[in-house]
């Protein structure tokens, strides 16, 4: 193999921090990733990565590309098309389904795989042609708990920053192995050798993480909500609270302070399986910090009480005074919402009125967003506004929710269905047309991720590849689909092209008015300016087009953020998205300050609300003692259906070369709960949940808490080698999951608790 010459600016699309990389091309094709480090130059990772990117060649020249649109048989067998065909038939089948049923019938789920979101804009337009109504993605089955509380305590997603706090927390969280921060090892190396900083781990695991924590709180699995009640009780009850700050910035604060000083601190601490002299010094160490921050993750978000973890969480960092001030946190700002703000009607009562719900089943709506664990439900029955055709892209639900089964019968019963991925996915193999598209670094692409504060930034970034066998993009794909419906007159936007032609100072003037006369251009307008202002940029750039339309808004919602970056006047958008489109490592997009995280809350005073009503509601569940799931004699373990290891992510490592390393696909257990049950390390074992069994390979880890289990995620998919060959690695963890245990606010399954046993195979 043959080495190129000069490494190429890109990122990471691995986990959702999406680190700067640089890429050098070699190999006989010249297509192949031969040498890829971190990019020194990216302002946030600043040369950091992680072992699993180092490997993702195994992504880009994956032998398993789809290169032709496929189409499902009777029998239910594939067979490839040609792109007319496929076009033209999909464009009729949602027509149909549009006018016969309304376009409300058309669920969406996707919207942009880790680090390429840009497909997630487009889609945008891509949903205003079809009326499409209801949206969701793997976001909706992990982060919306975390959305609701978010939105209604502070009113705009935040930015805990961890690195400069005095005291860190992590709650549900192991960045040595998953990382989702920005240099998470350096992070834990950093703040393990300064002797004036602390780490605090809530984790049921001795986890790789909690080696460098200066206090391990570890909970027993399930009951993180009771531990973090107790922190915060015993923070109140040791009067470890900034009085004057709390009457300055927050409502509802004395209604907390009076609930938690009847909170019984140590039973909770107790019934949480931690020391209670242990969980006092961790809430004294936060009542005492000079600047605290807390970082949550999907181990208690996909949890039993998930969104009451998050409130409690939450409140441990309010009501000791820790927002809008260096080391704490502060609301940023965003080109576009990858999680967008709930901000809801709450009634007299701090209760949300009028949320959006499901069609069938009516369950609640967060950010937009159905819950996805809903999905199946909501599709299989007969009720007249159940969902008619699904469309997904960069996606795989079939892999990532729950009961597995249940999905897969669920898509084949509708009228229509559609996959736009790389690959044939899980999803995919049960959908009607399969579309495949250029991968992540076969066009340009964009993280919506970024979440830093008091600078944060975007990273667009240019193509490394021509796409395989010229394969088209998420936007011409939608284009091409809008234009089969024939949605605008020939020549309907011919005025906006012409204007594009001239400049983009013409083009600005032409598109606003365009906007406000026109409805369907505000209606699928990433499709207008993908063949008006795209057509006109440089050559391979037509897709960053809905990226000018992003940076006008930006530059209207943020003038003083965005002028503090260096764009302001009347061509502020377009000096915006001409830095992004030159600045290969990405480039700061505003800049916020500590008094505009308060003048910039939504809620009443500008305060912040530390009361949720239905969350003190279910605190008062907290009393009872009683898990929400409990180990039984039938199913005496808590299994994590889906935990991060050295080397999984997400669905893209689906290569068995991929992974290196000891017990890769094991299902872990501590060595006590083995030879309790007489069985060997590296045995062959049967998995058995409520709705689904496998069998798997036993690992020992003394790391475990006793009664608990483990199996990776992103495991279980098939994948086909370059001989055409079938493999599947590990568990696939969704057979086993069962989707009526899920969060009763937002809908998340407990994936990290799930009841299990374990027999001889």
């Amino acid at each position: 193999m043959t080495e190129g010459t000069g490494a190429k600016s890109t990122a990471c699309n691995l986990c959702f921090v999406n680190c700067g990389i640089k890429v050098e091309l070699g190999g006989d094709d010249g297509r192949q990733f031969v040498k890829i480090k971190g990019d020194p130059e990216h302002p946030t990772s600043q040369g950091y990565i992680c072992n699993k990117a180092a490997r993702l060649n195994y992504y880009q020249n994956a032998p398993d590309r789809l290169t032709s649109p496929m189409r499902r048989k009777a029998d239910g067998s594939y067979e490839a098309i040609d792109w007319d065909t496929a076009i033209r038939e999909i464009a009729d089948k949602l027509a149909t389904v549009k006018s016969t049923y309304g376009g409300e019938k058309i669920f969406y789920y996707g919207g942009g795989g880790q680090g390429n979101h840009l497909v997630g804009a487009s889609a945008v337009g891509f949903k205003g042609a079809l009326g499409i109504k209801y949206s969701g993605s793997a976001l909706s089955q992990e982060k919306t708990g975390f959305s609701w509380v978010y939105s209604r305590m502070i009113g705009g997603l935040i930015h805990p920053e961890l690195h400069h706090a005095q005291v860190a927390m992590l709650v549900g969280k192991n960045p040595f192995l998953s990382n989702g921060m920005d240099q998470a090892r350096s992070f834990l190396r950093d703040i393990k050798k300064d002797p004036n900083r602390k780490l605090i781990v809530v984790d049921p695991r001795v986890s790789e993480s909690t080696d460098y924590a200066d206090i391990h709180l570890a909970v027993t699995a399930g009951r993180d909500a009771w531990l973090m009640a107790a922190i915060v009780g015993h923070i109140v009850q040791s009067e470890l609270l900034p009085m004057d700050w709390l009457q300055t910035h927050a409502n509802g604060y004395d209604e907390i302070i009076e609930y938690f000083k009847t909170v019984p601190v140590e039973e909770y601490a107790r019934f949480s399986g931690v020391d209670p002299e242990l969980a006092k010094e961790a809430a004294e160490v936060i009542g005492n910090a000079e600047t605290f921050a807390l970082e949550e993750d999907i181990g208690a978000q996909m949890a039993p009480h998930s969104t009451l973890t998050s409130y409690l969480n939450f409140l441990t960092m309010l009501i000791t005074g820790n927002y809008g001030r260096p080391g704490t946190m502060g609301m940023i700002t965003q080109l576009g919402q990858f999680l967008p703000t709930h901000l809801g009607k709450v009634d007299d009562d701090n209760r949300e009125v009028d949320l959006p719900r499901l069609p069938v089943t009516g369950f609640p709506i967060i950010s937009g967003l159905y819950p996805g664990a809903l999905l199946a439900e909501e599709i299989l029955n007969d009720h007249p506004d159940r969902p008619r055709a699904l469309i997904v892209e960069s996606s795989n639900p079939v892999h990532s929710l729950p009961e597995t089964p249940k999905l897969r019968k669920a898509i084949r019963s509708l009228d229509f269905s559609l996959a736009v991925d790389v690959v044939m996915t899980d999803t995919a193999r049960e959908c009607d047309y399969v579309l495949p598209v250029a991968t992540q670094y076969e066009k340009w692409e964009a993280t919506f991720f970024p979440r830093n504060f008091p600078a944060n930034i975007f990273h667009m970034r240019k193509p490394l590849l021509a796409p395989l066998h010229d394969l088209p993009t998420e936007h011409e794909i939608h284009s091409r689909i809008i234009e089969a419906m024939g949605l605008f007159e020939e020549g309907e936007l011919d005025d906006l092209k012409q204007a594009a032609s001239e400049g983009f100072d013409t083009f600005q003037g032409a598109f606003f008015q365009a906007f406000g006369s026109n409805p369907k251009v505000g209606q699928m307008i990433s499709h207008v300016l993908y063949r008006t202002l795209g057509e006109h940029l440089p050559e391979g750039q037509s897709e960053t087009a809905v990226m000018w339309g992003l940076s006008q808004i930006y530059v209207m919602k943020h003038p003083q953020e965005a002028a503090r970056a260096g764009f302001k006047g009347p061509d502020a958008g377009t000096q915006l998205f001409n830095a992004l489109r030159t600045s290969p490592s990405g480039a700061i997009i505003g800049i916020s300050s500590y008094d505009e995280a308060f003048s910039r809350i939504p809620h009443p005073d500008n305060k912040l609300q530390l009361v949720i009503r239905e969350l003190m509601d279910e605190m008062d569940v907290l009393r009872e003692l009683k898990p929400l799931l409990e180990p039984s004699e039938e199913f005496p373990f808590a299994l994590t259906a889906g935990a991060r290891r050295s080397y999984t992510a997400n669905c893209i490592m689906r290569d068995p070369q991929w992974p290196k390393g000891k017990h890769i696909t094991a299902l872990t257990i501590h060595p006590s709960d083995a030879e309790a049950l007489n069985l060997e390390d590296g045995a062959m074992v049967k998995l058995e949940t409520e709705v689904g069994s496998a069998l798997v390979d036993l690992g020992y880890d003394e790391r475990m808490q006793p009664g608990t289990l483990s199996i990776p995620n992103g495991q279980g998919m098939t994948f086909v080698d370059a001989e055409g060959e079938e493999h599947v690695m590990g568990v696939f963890a969704n057979e086993l999951t069962s989707a009526k245990y899920r969060d009763p606010f937002a809908g998340t399954p407990f994936h990290k608790h799930v009841p299990a046993r374990v027999l001889p195979a």
